[in-house]
């Protein structure tokens, strides 16, 4: 953990794998998977730095990290792409890397032509894309994108090798990108990064070792029990032992004097670690601290998960516990995992206990600075949910007309005239809205310009008080109240009470956001 991705320690049997897929005379392309803090940006720097200096087979390599200024479109990340292809071509290839003009619009030609005289001179590129799955969850890339990357990636001249947390077509936004054909570029199965095995614990022991540490063998064995080889973890634990007690002879005693000071001083990345799992795994961890699991009472796919994490292994036709670090840090969460799973983890347990989930979540809400009003309006909303769910989105409108009175008699005149310097932008900027002075009667009116006060792209922020979230919660509950007011004309429609629960919660939100912003001193907006 820091500011910089620190060196690869193991792995060699996972470097050998990929080895096999990038040096082979027609070389895959190779997706990397693993969870969370097990080291794929370790292991995809080092295959960066490694082929970059040491394999014939490859000119050099691109690495580029899209954890860090992720692209938002499909030109942001070509142009990602070029950056990084250009700045390693510039001694090489210098009259190649000076094709790539970085303000180019169609970049994908550009590179198309780059890997095209890569190709007629016999080099080929390695392209290590870091942290795929940010840039695929989080932005509004399309299919074209996918489709422009399929037509690289048939060239010989290049290769390439993404890191992500799922595989690549179940991490794609929209069903128009798994259908890219680009997907089918990768090796068929995923390279994972899983807890560390027996194999690679010497290197991590060996500055220890270098120091004239000496580990009998109940104290090696302590450390995986300990650790489960998840690297976080067992690197915390050394660093433990190198500061108490480098160059003494180590056996159970001090490992696990060690491993118990990190259920304290190290307890938040056994919070990263469990956050990091779903719920259905996070129960399982839970089952494992009360003992064994048989294997057939433990779906495949959920006990592998187990198993690449480190937390448990199967011996004979059971699981059991394998990183004892992990399973006090379950035990404690015991307790709630229980009540959730209790309280909510059916559909009956829902519909019956929503209710006080709801009216828990509104009252931390302070007390006394949100307005009462707004606030009565969403108790009956969650007084409504049961039996008919419906009901409840009959009190959405008068909150939505509420928030909206609340936002006007902080942003307007008491005769709710529109500002002049409000109406000047928006029709030099040339959008729709209605050009009137006084405030529109018609609530959809008003939302549309509470949009545009509240910053577009192309007008700029108006109002002193009200941020974009309150808006977009506001725009939404107003639009589901004009569905809860006019039901009769959606017979087809059955609201259950997992919509009306959404919708209410965004009430709850709104509440909360809108308290928020109207104690915001002026002139700190």
């Amino acid at each position: 953990m820091g500011p910089s991705i620190p060196p690869m320690l193991g792995r060699r049997h996972l470097m050998s794998e990929l080895d096999k897929h990038l040096k082979k005379p027609e070389p895959d392309h190779v997706s990397v998977v693993g969870p969370a803090h097990f080291g794929k940006s370790v292991l995809l720097r080092h295959v960066a730095t490694t082929y970059r200096t040491t394999s014939s087979g490859y000119l050099t390599t691109v690495h580029v990290d899209l954890r860090h200024r992720i692209p938002t479109s499909d030109s942001d990340f070509m142009l990602r792409l070029a950056d990084g292809i250009k700045a390693e071509l510039q001694n090489l290839y210098p009259n190649i890397a000076e094709v790539i003009d970085l303000n180019d619009e169609a970049m994908h030609e550009v590179l198309g032509l780059v890997f095209d005289d890569l190709e007629n001179n016999g080099e080929r590129l390695l392209v290590v894309l870091d942290g795929f799955d940010y840039a695929l969850a989080g932005s509004d890339l399309t299919r074209t994108l996918w489709d422009q990357l399929r037509t690289l990636a048939e060239m010989t001249s290049l290769r390439l090798v993404t890191s992500s947390r799922r595989p690549l077509r179940e991490l794609c936004k929209t069903k128009e990108s798994r259908t890219s054909d680009f997907w089918e570029v990768f090796y068929d199965t995923p390279l994972r990064v899983t807890a560390l095995g027996d194999e690679d614990m010497t290197e991590f022991l060996q500055p220890l070792l270098d120091e004239g540490c000496e580990f009998d063998v109940p104290a090696r064995k302590e450390i995986t029990n300990w650790t489960g080889g998840v690297p976080v973890l067992l690197c915390a634990l050394l660093q433990r032992l190198w500061e108490e007690h480098r160059g003494a002879h180590l056996s159970k005693p001090e490992i696990d004097q060690a491993a118990e000071a990190q259920l304290t001083g190290r307890f938040h990345l056994l919070d990263a670690l469990w956050d990091d799992c779903d719920d259905k795994l996070k129960a399982d961890l839970v089952r494992l601290c009360d003992g064994e699991i048989p294997v057939t009472n433990l779906p495949e796919g959920r006990r592998r998960s187990v198993e690449e994490r480190g937390f448990g292994r199967v011996s004979g036709n059971r699981v059991r516990s394998s990183c004892r670090l992990m399973e006090r840090y379950a035990q404690a969460q015991a307790p709630a995992i229980a009540d959730l799973t209790r309280l909510l983890g059916t559909a009956v347990g829902f519909e019956t206990h929503i209710r006080s989930l709801l009216e828990l979540r509104l009252a931390q809400v302070p007390i006394g600075a949100a307005d009462d009003d707004l606030c009565e309006y969403v108790r009956n909303a969650i007084r409504a949910l049961t039996p008919v769910p419906g009901r409840a989105l009959v009190w959405v409108r008068s909150i939505a007309n509420r928030a909206l009175k609340l936002v006007w008699d902080a942003e307007l005149p008491s005769d709710r005239t529109v500002p002049s310097k409000w109406r000047n932008e928006w029709r030099n900027a040339g959008v729709n809205y209605l050009d009137q002075d006084n405030l529109p009667h018609e609530y959809g009116a008003q939302i549309r310009i509470l949009r545009l006060a509240t910053g577009t792209r192309r007008t700029s922020r108006q109002v002193k008080y009200i941020t974009k979230t309150t808006f977009l919660l506001l725009e939404y509950l107003q639009s589901v109240g004009d569905f809860g007011q006019h039901r009769d004309a959606f017979p087809e429609t059955e609201v259950s009470i997992g919509f009306a629960a959404t919708v209410v919660l965004a009430a709850i939100s709104l509440v909360e956001c809108l308290t928020d912003d109207l104690q915001r001193p002026v002139g700190n907006e």
